[in-house]
């Protein structure tokens, strides 16, 4: 079967195992010589691709491409119903007449070839690198990551968190930038991000210093890394951390391809935190494709003058996005919050009350006993064992929670 298909695409099994050795850990280098081709003939975020490779695999989807099967013969092969089939086939006769026109110009043995100078390797959903919180995107699953760098980088992205924001940054966006990445680094957060100038570049960097791992994702071919101002900092990355990109060596970035790539930092990681966003940013893309597949956002606050961080406020307003302005946000929104779930297994009622009681800023004693229907010596107790165990303080002004 398998020099069947070789034939099929009109492909010499030995040049193909040559090109592909050292350059991916799968076994299967048909498929995987699929998945770089796959990576050439179709634009990032192509759908109806992706449901052609989910259906019938990246080698046998090819092979009808390559052999000519009409839109309609392809939809006999595929599970849709005869409503979705009269609405798909005129899009997907459109498809595959650009995909045909890219595959006759295609030369993925030079892409491959670009990989190979470059250091890097292909990655593809056989190897097991493969990042799976990718597959979240559906029929919108790149066929392959191209990456250059610490591959090992792509097992941290399980418990990854993206950083993303505006290219114009502001003193407080550094300083907030920061502080989220080393709040993250903390927890053993890989930095996941977009390479830009601004926010991602601070990012990428701050994560470095800190000796953490960080990934940046690319809209281009990695020959053609973007933007040329940050050409230190990726080799940076490469060292310790990894680039990465869906399109292969020798494919310009475009603005298409950067609102794409939007997608791939949001499955990448547990969740999106955005820094310093306007309105009109490219970075509520992103958001958009976090909120799409179920990732948390979380978005930090700024002057209400600012125009730099409208767009954070107005992901707040909405509801796609959480406040965060605390470490302890940060926690909740990665769902590692454990101010609650650790010591509370061993509070008595009075101290659940009393904590309870405690408001966001300084509550009396006399507050406490009251709001908790409590009597003054019981909300003196419990206060006394809530301040042993670090949840509370007495300050000058009452209680407060730690």
């Amino acid at each position: 079967m398998i020099d069947e298909r070789f034939a099929l695409l009109e492909l010499n099994a030995d040049q193909v195992r040559n090109e592909m050795q050292n350059l991916s850990d799968s076994a299967d280098f048909l498929f995987d010589f699929a998945a770089a081709t796959w990576s050439l003939i179709c634009e990032p975020g192509d759908t109806i691709a992706g449901f052609l490779r989910t259906q019938l695999g990246s080698v046998e989807a090819l092979v009808q491409v390559v052999c000519g099967a009409s839109s309609k013969a392809l939809l006999d092969l595929l599970p849709i119903d005869e409503f979705t089939n009269q609405n798909l086939e005129v899009t997907l006769s459109r498809s595959l007449e650009v995909w045909r026109g890219r595959a006759r110009q295609a030369d993925v043995f030079q892409s491959l070839q670009l990989l190979r100078a470059l250091g890097g390797k292909l990655v593809t959903p056989k190897s097991k690198y493969w990042p799976e919180q990718l597959d979240d995107l559906g029929n919108g699953t790149p066929a392959a990551l191209w990456a250059l760098g610490d591959i090992y980088s792509l097992n941290a992205t399980q418990s990854a968190v993206s950083v993303v924001g505006s290219r114009i940054i502001s003193q407080y966006g550094k300083q907030a930038t920061k502080d989220i990445v080393t709040a993250l680094v903390k927890r053993d957060k890989a930095i996941v991000s977009g390479g830009a100038i601004g926010v991602d570049a601070l990012a990428h960097e701050h994560s470095l210093v800190l000796g953490s791992k960080t990934v940046a994702v690319m809209a281009g071919g990695l020959d053609r890394l973007y933007p040329r101002q940050n050409q230190e900092l990726f080799q940076q990355i490469q060292k310790s951390g990894l680039l990465i990109s869906e399109v292969a060596p020798g494919v310009s970035p475009t603005k298409w391809r950067f609102l794409q790539r939007n997608r791939l930092i949001a499955a990448l990681s547990q969740a999106t935190i955005v820094i310093e966003a306007g309105v009109r940013s490219g970075t509520i893309n992103t958001v958009h494709h976090a909120n799409d597949i179920g990732r948390p956002v979380g978005a930090i606050p700024g002057s209400i003058h600012s125009v730099r961080s409208a767009g954070c406020h107005e992901l707040i307003k909405a509801g796609k996005a959480q406040l965060i302005s605390t470490p302890m946000d940060i926690a909740d929104l990665i769902g590692e919050t454990n101010y609650f779930e650790q010591p509370i297994k061993s509070l008595s009622a009075w101290e659940i009350r009393a904590l309870d009681s405690i408001g966001n800023t300084v509550s009396s004693i006399d507050e406490i006993a009251r709001i908790g229907g409590l009597a003054r010596f019981e909300a003196e107790l419990a206060l006394a064992k809530l301040a042993k165990q670090g949840l509370v303080t007495l300050t000058s002004n009452g209680w407060a929670k730690c």
